[in-house]
């Protein structure tokens, strides 16, 4: 293998389907590799397609412009070869008849070879010769716990490529650069991993793609959140800058997750209710991705000390004499009554104005139902709805040196405890009893059993709430009613 081959990586941000704008993202990305000596050029799994296509990769017109994508992406290529992936159709084999019917296409991932305009599908199992070099590739999903000891069943293998699917998730930066840097030593070459940008379906998809040297370092790293391209020579003797903390990560994933969401749902901004908790930061992070002139608050003062703060419009909402003539009417007043009436109303404006509305949820509040249904819960978007209060805390430090005037002195959380006990029974999908005493366990039975009865009682809630952003593993996300495996 020649050890000056010059790696282009292309980290473009998808969007599903969207193939104009993704092939040129990509023919951008290759050009300007090209420019810089790139020898191969290496783009990310869902670079051309998007991802989360769902039940798109199932659809034959959906397929025919994957295909169509791909033919005028090798027709606008150079010699230089390109790997990156699409979703090609694959019929079922067992009936001859079932598979010349179009239902029965469905489409699958695949990892392609561009090179002097011929199109190659490359096996998982297979390598390819390019430029003298024998290169593997496959697709990167989650990775597990500890070191993955499988790796290609070759002798002379000079280049193993990931395609990364992966969502981002906390710690997912650390996780993945400790294992492909021990799988680079171990294997001798150099391993590299691509990944996209963007938001789909509640995951982010935070870039950060790197080389690792067959000597367990990190040759270099593309920005995270961020789109680049960067051509990377593989005996270079550079390493990248160590890892951004997990608190700068989660904060810049809520930045970027929450401007894409807000863009492509098609508003010119957000609102949200400054007198709820966690307006504070909610409208901080909101500012830092959107800019103050698209951050509206709302609050039922005559002032809000946050919208000083961060110099952002602020409306007013005289709710007293609403509350008055409702409490009139149904004969009693109620906090319930009162979060509704303002929630109704902050909704309409925010739809009269093109905004989307926010809610400041934690995790906490949805999975203990701790909030009025059709008043805190009445937003398009819960941004925070994955974080626990430690986790908000944790932002809170990481910004409070640019925000001081905003937080003032930091607090932390009240009962810590709840979101341990929610994260096992819920995230690690651990029942109370096994919890209690098949575990040496920190939790008073009483502690345990009350949240479990809260999250229970709370699931048909938890079904009308806003979408929320993603910021834990796939492998901890429900596949089930949590009620389901918490009656025990």
């Amino acid at each position: 293998m020649s050890t000056h081959l010059k790696i282009g990586l292309i980290q473009s941000s998808p969007a599903t389907a969207d193939f104009p704008n993704n092939l040129r993202q990509i023919v951008q990305g290759y050009r300007e590799c090209l420019d810089h000596g790139a020898d191969l050029v290496v783009a990310s799994a869902y670079a051309l397609c998007g991802a989360e296509p769902k039940a798109l990769a199932s659809r034959a017109s959906y397929l025919r412009q994957s295909e169509a994508a791909l033919d005028n992406l090798s027709r606008e290529l150079g010699d230089t070869p390109l790997i990156l992936a699409a979703y090609t159709p694959v019929f079922e084999e067992d009936d001859e008849f079932v598979a010349q019917l179009v239902s029965s296409q469905v489409g699958v991932l695949t990892p392609m070879l561009l090179e002097n305009g011929e199109i190659t599908e490359l096996s998982e199992l297979d390598t390819v010769e390019i430029n003298g070099c024998s290169v593997y590739v496959d697709f990167s999903s989650e990775i597990s716990p500890g070191h993955d000891t499988s790796k290609p069943e070759v002798e002379e293998l000079d280049l193993l490529i990931h395609l990364s699917t992966a969502p981002w998730y906390a710690g997912a930066a650390a996780a993945e650069e400790d294992e492909y840097k021990w799988q680079a030593q171990d294997c001798g070459i150099p391993v590299i991993c691509v990944h996209h940008v963007g938001t789909a379906d509640g995951n982010i998809y935070a870039g950060g793609s790197a080389v690792y040297s067959p000597q367990g370092t990190t040759l270099a790293r593309l920005p995270f959140f961020e789109n680049c391209n960067r051509v990377v020579t593989l005996n270079a003797r550079t390493q990248a800058k160590a890892l951004p903390t997990e608190q700068e990560l989660l904060c810049r994933a809520l930045e970027r997750g929450i401007r894409d969401t807000v863009r492509s749902n098609g508003y010119g901004g957000v609102s949200l209710n400054l007198d709820s908790p966690h307006a504070d930061l909610l409208a901080a992070i909101c500012t830092e991705a959107l800019g103050r002139s698209n951050v509206v608050g709302i609050t039922g003062n005559s002032e809000s000390h946050i919208a000083k703060a961060l110099r952002i419009t602020c409306h007013p909402l005289p709710l007293a004499p609403l509350q008055a003539q409702a409490a009139e009417c149904l004969g009693e007043a109620s906090e319930e009554l009162s979060s509704r009436i303002s929630a109704v109303l902050q909704f309409t404006l925010a739809e009269k104005r093109g905004l989307m509305h926010l809610s400041a949820l934690t995790r906490r509040d949805l999975m203990t139902g701790n909030f009025t249904l059709y008043g805190e819960s009445c937003a398009h978007f819960a941004p925070f709805g994955n974080l626990y209060e430690m986790d908000l805390y944790l932002l809170r430090k990481y910004l409070h040196e640019k925000y001081a005037d905003l937080f003032g002195p930091l607090k932390e959380p009240n009962s810590p405890e709840t979101d341990r006990i929610i994260h096992e029974l819920t995230d690690c999908n651990i029942s109370a009893t096994a919890l209690l005493h098949e575990r040496i366990s920190p939790f008073s039975e009483n502690d345990v059993r009350i949240i479990q009865r809260k999250i229970i009682a709370s699931a048909l809630k938890r079904t009308q709430t806003p979408m929320v952003l993603h910021a834990d593993r796939p492998s901890e996300r429900h596949t089930l009613p949590v009620a389901h495996r918490m009656n025990d």
